[in-house]
């Protein structure tokens, strides 16, 4: 009998203990650490985890347009529209924007906040370059501009435009 109420007991302290790992060696005090079982299906065998899908790609299209509509010399552009279409982004990025007067030197840059994203959506971000009553008649920056696009930083693509003298 008194077998029989041992053996109890062991399968008692048994059940109460499954699922924690014992103590290390010398480390009383330590709190015990959860097993986390894994995922069992109804037959016992273990479900396939299965990979998540790949993100699509970031991909941007600029397509640039004068206002007014035909106009391209310095005196008659009163701005530049710069038309991004991206698609691909997940959750909020930030796109940039960097216009590049004729040579190497940056004129200006613009910033953009996309907000919940869904990777298979396509958004259109339209960036605005005054040209009339600002420096680009007055100081004659004629010629071949470029804007550059950027999402979190990174290069997205490039698009070019002419302002004729």
């Amino acid at each position: 009998m008194r077998a029989l109420v041992l053996a109890s007991w062991a399968l008692l302290l048994a059940a109460c203990s499954e699922g924690v790992t014992p103590n290390p060696p010398g480390g009383e005090g330590v709190d015990p650490v959860p097993v986390v079982p894994s995922e069992v299906s109804w037959n016992g065998i273990s479900p396939p985890v299965r990979p998540a899908p790949p993100l699509p790609p970031r991909v941007g299209v600029a397509h640039v347009t004068y206002v007014p509509e035909g106009a391209r010399g310095l005196s008659e552009v009163t701005s530049v529209e710069v038309r991004l279409r991206v698609g691909g982004l997940v959750g909020t990025a930030s796109l940039d924007a960097e216009f590049l007067a004729p040579g190497p030197s940056a004129y200006d840059k613009r910033t953009r906040l996309v907000e919940e994203a869904v990777p298979t959506e396509e958004r259109e971000l339209v960036f605005s370059l005054p040209v009339a009553g600002t420096n680009i008649p007055t100081h004659g920056l004629s010629g071949a501009w470029e804007v550059r696009f950027f999402v979190d930083g990174a290069p997205l693509t490039t698009a070019g435009f002419t302002l004729e003298r």
